[in-house]
C-alpha cells in the first residue's frame, strides 16, 4: 500500500523537465535564441537536467551553465557536474570548479566544508605545472576541515596526502613526511584499515621512505598495502 501510495503521489507532481523546456522554447520564440532571458532559460534547464544527474542531456546547455551561473545552489550542481567530468573531460571539469569556487568563495563562509571540498578537488584535478595553486589550495582546504573534526576525515586525508606530494617535489622531506604519516591515520579512519584509500595512502609513505634511503622502513608498509590490495580481489 505504501508503494502504491507513493507511486502515486510521484504522478501528481509537476513535470519540471517539461516546464522547464517549454520556457526555453516559449523565449526562443519571442525573443530570439541569444537573448539574456533566453539563456537563462537554457540555463536553468541544464541546471534542472544536471542536477538530478542526467548529464547528457545537460551538455547542451553547458555554455549558457557556465556564463551565467551565479547562486549557491547553482555551485553545487556545477561541482558535482565536474566530478561526473573529471575522467573524460579534465578541461571541462576544471572551468566548472573554477566557477563553483568562485561562488562559493562570495556565498560561503571561509571555512565552509563545501567551499573547502572544491578547494581540494581543484587542487587534485590540476597538473603539476599549477603545483604553487595546487599547495594553496590544499592548505585552505585542510584548515576548514581540520575545523570540523569528524566530519571530513577522508578529505582530510586526501589533503595531507596531496600536500605530502608537494612538499616533497619542493625536497621538504620531513614535512612531507610528516603529512603523509597524518594521511594513513585519517584515512585508517575513514575508510577502515584494509581499505583502497589506505593501501594508497600506504604506497605513498613507502615511496618516500625508500626515495629518502629507508627502504628497510618502507618494506613493513609495501607488504600491508599489499595484504590490502590482494584482500579487497
Amino acid at each position: 500500500m505504501i508503494r502504491v501510495a507513493l507511486m502515486a503521489l510521484l504522478l501528481q507532481q509537476p513535470d519540471f523537465e517539461a516546464l522547464y523546456r517549454q520556457a526555453l522554447a516559449d523565449r526562443e520564440k519571442s525573443l530570439g535564441q541569444n537573448a539574456a532571458k533566453t539563456v537563462e532559460s537554457a540555463r536553468d534547464l541544464g541546471l534542472f537536467l544536471a542536477g538530478r544527474g542526467d548529464y547528457s542531456a545537460a551538455l547542451p546547455y553547458i555554455d549558457q551553465a557556465l556564463t551565467t551561473t551565479n547562486t549557491a545552489e547553482g555551485a553545487t550542481v556545477l561541482h558535482n557536474w565536474a566530478v561526473a567530468l573529471e575522467q573524460t573531460n579534465a578541461t571541462l571539469a576544471e572551468r566548472m570548479y573554477r566557477l563553483a569556487l568562485r561562488i562559493r568563495e562570495k556565498t560561503l563562509p571561509s571555512t565552509d566544508i563545501e567551499l573547502a571540498g572544491t578547494r581540494l578537488n581543484l587542487a587534485e584535478l590540476l597538473t603539476e605545472r599549477d603545483n604553487r595553486e595546487r599547495e594553496s589550495l590544499a592548505v585552505l582546504a585542510l584548515t576548514a576541515f581540520d575545523r570540523k573534526p569528524g566530519l571530513a576525515e577522508g578529505r582530510s586525508g586526501r589533503a595531507c596526502g596531496l600536500l605530502g606530494a608537494l612538499l616533497a617535489t619542493k625536497g621538504d622531506v620531513p614535512g612531507a613526511e610528516r603529512m603523509l604519516r597524518r594521511a594513513v591515520g585519517l584515512l585508517e579512519k575513514a575508510h577502515g584499515l584494509k581499505s583502497p584509500e589506505t593501501a594508497s595512502a600506504l604506497e605513498d609513505l613507502a615511496d618516500l621512505l625508500t626515495q629518502t634511503g629507508r627502504a628497510s622502513a618502507a618494506r613493513p608498509l609495501v607488504e600491508r598495502a599489499e595484504r590490502i590490495r590482494r584482500g579487497a580481489r
